[in-house]
């Protein structure tokens, strides 16, 4: 949506009839100054040829008393192991971004060649910006509303109403010191095949929510803490909370929900509902902003009145209910982000005077690792 700029040209003071020339213009490209870090971590390598990277998992072996010298007559037998499980990662997302410029008639906007040539520059710029967006929204929110209850991978903390925040901080950093001490230990709790593991404690990652990751830093808590090695943790990966939730239930939607009966969003419901996808939105000017085409990326909440149902706005698997209750993730391997390739391209239309680029790029649908945890750490109130 075009909006006039905001401003016109000034009447020369002596002269009515002519307007007093613009000075300079600057384009400013200082627009992110820090984009997610996670998904790098995340990154392996993909291909051109094939679709899929496959993972095999296997188990322990056991063993058996040994009979010395009747054991001549077992010497053809054989002790196969079990089938190994196999996981598959499939690199299927394509998406584009687009972008048309020209060096013709959007020329006479500007004073000189040197405003030009740096609008020119931050608009060619911001399409790998925009994948850099793309990447870190959409995977934050595939670690944040990701869960899998199988074994001991739902983790709870009880706080109670009346504890202070110095209670409550020791009580979260206590139960991550104990699970680390669990991983570590021979067990099948952690992973979703019931294969014996343990997990070396430099090799555990946690991944916090910034709301209770703040909470904790207020407390001195390396003192106590420092023997089971947590205070090492707390220099690992942070998102923000808006990237930690969950699916929609059915005790959100209907009569007086967050999704009312119609599937339309409430917000005064007291929850908020995010996308997991990218939206455009068409905003109406409103406090001293302009009328504009507005678009959002995972993470972002959908708009006030968006219906999230079959056929709507949104599909439910589309959408997630932000959680406060989430403390942490708890992973030992990050689920891999996997990319096809990363292909820019344009071309010239001689007719329109215009260039047309493309960035072209794809990527898996993402999964978690069966094979290792994915500990979802939340926190509950006891009256």
């Amino acid at each position: 949506m075009a909006n006039q700029a905001a401003f016109t040209l000034n009447s020369n003071e002596i002269f009515a009839t002519i307007a007093n020339m613009i000075i300079s213009q600057e384009v400013f490209a200082d627009n992110l100054g820090k984009h997610q870090t996670l998904v790098d971590k995340a990154r392996v390598d993909g291909s051109l040829y094939g679709d899929k990277k496959l993972y095999y998992a296997t188990d322990v072996l056991g063993t058996s008393a040994w009979g010395n010298d009747a054991e001549a007559s077992n010497l053809l037998a054989l002790d196969r192991p079990d089938d190994p499980e196999v996981q598959d990662i499939t690199l299927d997302k394509f998406r584009q971004i687009r972008l048309t410029v020209d060096n013709y008639l959007s020329k006479r906007a500007w004073s000189d060649e040197g405003a030009f040539s740096s609008f020119n520059s931050v608009m060619l710029g911001w399409m790998r910006e925009t994948k850099k967006v793309y990447d870190g929204t959409n995977y934050n929110v595939f670690i944040g509303t990701t869960e899998t209850s199988v074994g001991e991978q739902d983790q709870t903390v009880t706080i109670a109403s009346t504890d202070t925040p110095e209670t409550e901080a020791k009580l979260i950093a206590q139960k991550i010191a104990d699970l680390i001490v669990e991983m570590g230990d021979y067990t099948r709790d952690f992973n979703d095949y019931g294969y014996l593991r343990s997990y070396g404690e430099d090799r555990i990652k946690v991944i916090w929510n910034s709301k209770f990751l703040n909470k904790i830093k207020k407390v001195d808590l390396p003192a106590i803490f420092h023997k089971e090695g947590l205070v090492d943790k707390f220099d690992e990966d942070v998102m923000p909370a808006k990237y930690f939730g969950r699916a929609v239930a059915a005790g959100d939607k209907g009569s007086g929900k967050v999704i009312n009966a119609s599937g339309e969003y409430d917000p005064t419901k007291g929850l908020v509902v995010r996308s997991k996808k990218e939206f455009t939105v068409e905003v109406a000017a409103a406090g001293g902003r302009p009328a504009r085409h507005v678009r959002h990326f995972p993470g972002d909440e959908i708009p006030s009145g968006a219906t999230v149902k079959s056929g709507g706005d949104f599909e439910e698997n589309e959408v997630y209910i932000e959680d406060a209750s989430v403390v942490a993730k708890i992973v030992v391997k990050l689920p891999p982000y996997m990319s096809a390739f990363e292909v820019g391209t344009s071309f010239f239309n001689p007719r329109s005077l215009t260039e047309n680029h493309y960035l072209t790029f794809g990527h898996n649908t993402l999964e978690y690792l069966k094979n290792y945890p994915f500990i979802t750490l939340k926190e509950a109130i006891s009256e």
